[in-house]
């Protein structure tokens, strides 16, 4: 079984998100358990500069791709990575150079394109969503055929809408291999309006007699192309990254209860799961140890000296502390902003006797100054940066690590506080719900919170903060014994690995 994986991003070459997590992390498995398999993912500018490691990579193939009217060069380095080959295709037109800084090589004008830094994995375009990267890996998945016909594997796998095109462009050209969609975030779809890529190669998708229907955006009065939709009508199997965020997207948003559900394509996902071709396979996560009772006792000490730091300035300094790690976006930040009798969630929470809350995050403008108006709370510390160190501190550190998502696809930070036996408090929704076990469980990990209106999933929220806050104060036996069923949970690639080939490969190359 030979396997092409494709994805915009490979840690540790890129990363932004869980992509590059499970880039870096799934193929190495998968080649354990026999698959022989290659990774493709871009070669960005800003992994190049200063690095020498890539200036000695090997230059595997070259060639040149047709593309928008003009030829663009394109090589391939290689290396491996855990023992698995990777192949990192540079071009630097549209993945090495910083538009903003440099105006003189656009290779055609466009006002709304060519203006952002494009060394880097993901845009975020002014006027028109998706419009940059659109144009980016629409070529990306150009400059692949080239390597799918010389590596002739039996599957392509691919990872979210950006890779849509090449779905296409490889049913159009009559490829054999089977193709495998994984899809991290069904909000994020491509979706671009259709009389904004007149001229565009990816027209030809769109006016192909079979691609075509399947390109348009569901939502028909959009006039919009959607990528992820692409993907998803063309893959021979789809999966998300947990069993529950597979079902949620079958069914429809609820705005009035914060539901995500399918963001629009929850028909199509409710056929694809009806016809067996819609999996849930959980992510895994690497470990930096194995579980062992003198172990959990360091990590138990670590976290006394890691609490005692981080709550120095705390009144209180022994209360429950509530550690926040993440984005402030509306996914992660929205629940905590919202009002309820004219008061924030957060407010409510920092309202609480015995409660202390500690949060490091950057993002929306908006979400920054709404916590810096709260920052003459005596119980409330915040740092508005990004910090990989002062993030593992609040992990460990934190009493519990408070994680309310709109969704979560998978999570990858409540699993990293679950290895520092710091119980994770979250929304039973997505992966939170398949790797969170409720308190109340004889085997629990930690807390969580949903509801049928808005005002139950607020009034939830606050409630289970304030049983979080009982069971630490009353019962700090139960407390111990959730930390220490986290502390010894385990979700292994492995495990991902073998589903993978089980319910995604293996059927896709049978024909079922």
């Amino acid at each position: 079984m030979k396997v092409l994986y494709i994805a915009a991003e490979c840690k540790p070459f890129s990363k932004t998100g869980g992509v590059g997590d499970v880039t870096g992390e799934l193929p190495p498995e998968l080649k354990a358990q026999g698959v022989d398999i290659e990774i493709v993912t871009p070669c960005y500018g800003r992994s190049l500069q200063n690095n020498p490691y890539f200036s000695d990579l090997p230059v595997a193939h070259e060639y040149f791709i047709g593309f928008h009217g003009s030829q663009e060069h394109v090589s391939i380095l290689r290396t491996e990575l855990q023992g698995v080959p990777l192949n990192l295709l540079r071009n630097s037109t549209y993945f090495e150079t910083d538009y903003s800084e440099d105006a003189g090589k656009r290779p055609f004008e466009d006002w709304n394109l060519f203006r952002k830094d494009y060394s880097r994995p993901y845009v975020d375009s002014d006027q028109i969503p998706f419009y940059d990267d659109a144009l980016r890996f629409s070529f990306f998945c150009e400059a692949c055929l080239p390597l799918i016909l010389k590596k002739d594997p039996d599957i392509v796998h691919v990872n979210d809408w950006v890779l849509g095109y090449l779905m296409a462009l490889m049913k159009i050209s009559g490829m054999h291999q089977k193709r495998i969609l994984t899809i991290h975030n069904v909000g994020y779809q491509g979706n671009i309006y259709l009389g904004l890529i007149q001229g565009w190669k990816i027209r030809q998708i769109v006016e192909h007699k079979v691609t075509g229907p399947l390109f348009a955006d569901p939502r028909a009065g959009w006039h919009s192309v959607n990528a992820l939709r692409l993907a998803m009508e063309l893959a021979h199997r789809t999966n998300t990254v947990s069993p529950t965020y597979k079902k949620e997207i079958t069914r429809p948003e609820d705005q009035s209860r914060f539901f995500e559900g399918g963001k629009g394509l929850h028909e199509v996902a409710a056929r694809l799961d009806h016809q067996g071709k819609l999996h849930g396979i959980l992510n895994g996560f690497r470990y930096q140890f194995t579980p062992d009772e003198a172990r959990f006792e360091n990590i138990l000490n670590e976290k006394l000296r890691m609490k005692a730091a981080l709550t120095r300035e705390f009144s209180e300094p022994d209360a429950l502390l509530l550690g926040f790690v993440g984005r402030a976006v509306e996914q992660k930040f929205k629940l905590l902003a919202e009002e309820l009798n004219g008061r924030s969630i957060l407010e409510h929470i920092l309202d609480m006797p015995g409660v202390n809350i500690t949060i490091l995050t950057t993002g929306d403008p908006g979400y920054e100054t709404f916590l810096k108006n709260l920052s003459d709370r005596p119980n409330l510390s915040t740092v508005i940066a990004y910090d990989a160190k002062k993030a593992r501190q609040i992990s460990l550190g934190s009493d519990v690590f408070l994680m309310p998502s709109l969704s979560e696809p998978c999570g990858i930070t409540q699993l990293e506080s679950l290895s520092l036996a710091t119980p994770p408090l979250v929304r039973w929704t997505g992966g939170l719900a398949d790797t969170v076990r409720p308190h109340t469980d004889a085997s629990g990990t930690g807390f969580g919170f949903d509801g049928h209106s808005r005002e139950e999933v607020l009034n939830n929220l606050i409630g289970v903060v304030n049983e979080a806050r009982q069971l630490y104060t009353q019962n700090r036996t139960g407390f111990h014994g959730l930390q220490r069923s986290g502390f010894y949970e385990r979700f292994l690639w492995a495990s991902s690995a073998g589903e993978y080939i089980e319910k995604l490969y293996e059927p896709a190359l049978a024909g079922a």
